[in-house]
């Protein structure tokens, strides 16, 4: 008896430590995996921002060349407001292309500096103020005296040979061809070298990025070509002079023509005069027959490469490209700034949805000697990772707790089917046991009663006494058979009624009949209270097999009352009709209720009288059958209570 449930209590056990190694294992290797997709995911985004990075700084490497590209062409006179090209015969001067500032939008200005520490810009001309960039006049006055300020310390011209500063020189390409009329000067003499090839963070050289390659410049100019660069704010008055005379020499030739004479020789006798002031070189600024012969020795000037530096600019680091000019009159240092806001609008416009710095020092990807770009990921992609992070945990943590619910719930079932096999095992153990003695009580009175009729034992005056008791204990037995008969049936659900409307009273009242003899010789006394004309729908024979089992119980659980009158009650309420079966017994114990109408269940301990637990389940089902039902009522003066409820019609 009590091994059954131990070996359900061992099945359970060892459900229970299966479950947990197999669910412990998968959540081990699980959440490692669940970890490295978090991980993944939450690097996401710093991947793509080095990535995008590793783009825009290529990108803006290219950009920084296009623009060391083009300055590298950029002759040094266009450095000064005035100049002269070279390749025109006349002596003239005109403004420099930069003299309207910047065209080149990552560019935020020009300048000059020369060796006594003197700024000056393209975009302002002191000595001739109306050549000056009006428009953005403050502008650039803040500009060159930005300049004055923080680069003319560090950046004036410095002694020593013009050499390239990162790579030897490679092959010079091949000078552009000269123009029809020249005057006598010659195109520079320029080719290029390696000034600095920018790196990615690995080291390597991108594969598509061209390298900024420069080498000295040494341009040879015509004297006459060189003096009018050189001192060009003086040969801008003088070629503005006879403009600005004509009209006051026309007015006295008007009002005197006898003096024209006089007034033509004018100009050629005052022409000394007026190149005093301009403080002109040996080398006059124009050709003239009062000068003299003009030397013809080509002049060569020495342009160095354009190096980037890191400069303190309006309180901030600033990218600065300088080059060292080498002249007869002596060296100077041209450059220009790049505008950091116009990098910064840049990167903000090619970096998409990550966020870009350029600033200065290690770290990032290089740009520029000392300049480093760096990209960080957009925050909102760092928290829509975290997120994703986050809902990737949460989503295993879900399906391994809903899993798990699932494997504990299937692991629960097994063991209650476990247990509940065993517990019909042990049921129909003691059903068997049950059921032998059930018959094996009326077989013996049977036995008992046929052999002495059969040998004309016993008083033959009892003879009908004896007939009778052989019915009474056919009748038990009949009753065993038909409960275990209409159980088979119940479980193979074929269990069928035929009822019929007809008198229950006077039914009642035959069962009662019947039954009276057996229970007074058992000592119990039928109290019969039962309305007359009772009419119901029932079937009569599950009618007699209900009242028999009920009055049977109550007859065996009632036979250590003191009162042992069994009451068999009925009254029409409504629709249907109440029949009572009550004792003066123990009742029935409120722990075994629950289960008191369920096959094998049985009301009392072992140490009760001997059934098979199958009467109350069978007669219930009966009644069930019939559209009535079977239920227990316990009686507040002692005792117990089944009632019967059938449908009147």
């Amino acid at each position: 008896m009590t091994g059954s449930p131990r070996r359900a209590l061992a099945a359970a056990g060892l459900l229970a430590a299966l479950l947990a190694a197999l669910l412990g294992a998968w959540f081990v290797s699980g959440w490692a995996d669940v970890r490295s997709r978090q991980h993944a995911e939450r690097e996401a985004p710093r991947i793509d921002a080095d990535n995008r990075g590793a783009e825009l700084a290529h990108e803006l490497r290219g950009e920084l060349a296009q623009v060391i590209a083009r300055e590298v062409d950029r002759p040094y006179f266009h450095y000064q407001n005035l100049f002269h090209d070279p390749r025109a015969s006349a002596v003239s001067v005109a403004p420099s292309p930069l003299a309207q500032g910047p065209r080149d939008p990552l560019v935020l200005g020009y300048f000059q500096l020369d060796t006594a520490g003197r700024v000056t810009t393209p975009t302002i001309n002191d000595e001739l103020p109306e050549l000056s960039d009006a428009a953005h006049l403050a502008d650039n006055r803040r500009f060159r005296d930005e300049v004055a300020r923080s680069l003319a310390g560090e950046l004036a011209p410095h002694s020593g040979p013009l050499v390239a500063s990162l790579a030897p020189p490679v092959a010079p390409r091949p000078p552009d061809p000269p123009p029809a009329a020249t005057d006598g000067a010659q195109e520079p003499q320029q080719g290029r070298m390696t000034q600095h090839v920018p790196r990615r963070d690995d080291g390597r050289q991108a594969p598509d990025e061209q390298a900024v390659v420069q080498q000295p410049q040494v341009v040879t100019l015509d004297p006459s070509s060189y003096a009018q660069n050189s001192k060009s704010n003086s040969v801008y008055i003088e070629q503005r002079a006879p403009q600005q005379r004509a009209p006051q020499q026309r007015a006295p030739q008007q009002r005197a023509p006898q003096q024209r004479a006089p007034q033509q020789r004018a100009p050629r006798s005052a022409e000394p005069q007026r190149s005093k002031p301009s403080a002109t070189p040996p080398a006059p600024p124009r050709a003239s027959a009062d000068t003299g012969p003009a030397p013809t020795a080509p002049i060569a000037i020495t342009v160095s490469p354009l190096e980037w530096r890191t400069q303190r600019f309006a309180g901030q680091p600033a990218l600065v490209a300088v080059r060292q000019v080498e002249t007869p009159d002596g060296r100077l240092a041209q450059g220009f700034v790049v505008d950091r806001a116009a990098l910064t609008s840049w990167l903000a416009g090619h970096a998409g949805d990550a966020v870009a710095e350029l600033r200065p020092g290690d770290g990032g990807s290089e740009i520029a000697p000392g300049w480093h770009l760096d990209v960080a990921p957009n925050p909102r992609a760092v928290i829509a990772a975290a997120v994703a992070a986050a809902s990737i945990a949460r989503h295993f943590v879900a399906r391994f707790v809903a899993i798990g619910v699932v494997a504990l719930l299937a692991a629960f079932l097994v063991v209650m089917l476990v247990a509940r096999a065993e517990r019909l095992a042990r049921e129909r153990s003691q059903f068997a046991a049950a059921a032998a003695h059930e018959l094996r009580t009326p077989l013996a009175g049977l036995q008992l009663y046929g052999d002495m009729l059969a040998d004309g034992l016993g008083d033959p005056g009892k003879l009908r006494d004896y007939a009778r008791r052989m019915s009474e204990e056919a009748s038990r037995l009949g009753r065993v058979v038909s409960n275990v008969l209409g159980f088979s049936q119940l479980e193979r659900g074929s269990l069928s009624v035929d009822t019929r409307t007809g008198s229950l009273d006077d039914a009642l009242r035959e069962l009662a009949d019947r039954a009276q003899p057996a229970l007074d010789r058992a000592g119990a006394t039928l109290a019969l209270d039962v309305a007359a004309g009772l009419s119901a729908r029932f079937d009569r024979d599950a009618l007699a097999r209900i009242i028999g089992n009920l009055l049977d119980n109550a007859e065996k659980y009632s036979r250590g009352a003191d009162d042992r009158t069994i009451t068999l009650a009925a009254r029409a309420i409504g629709d249907t009709v109440e029949v009572t079966v009550s004792d003066h017994g123990p009742g029935v114990a409120a722990r075994a209720r629950p289960r008191l109408f369920q096959p094998f269940a049985r009301g009392v301990t072992g140490d009760g009288p001997a059934g098979l637990g199958l009467g109350l389940a069978l007669s219930q089902s009966l009644a069930r059958a019939m559209g009535g039902d079977l239920v227990y009522r316990p009686d507040p003066d002692g005792g117990a209570a089944f009632v019967l409820t059938i449908p009147r019609t």
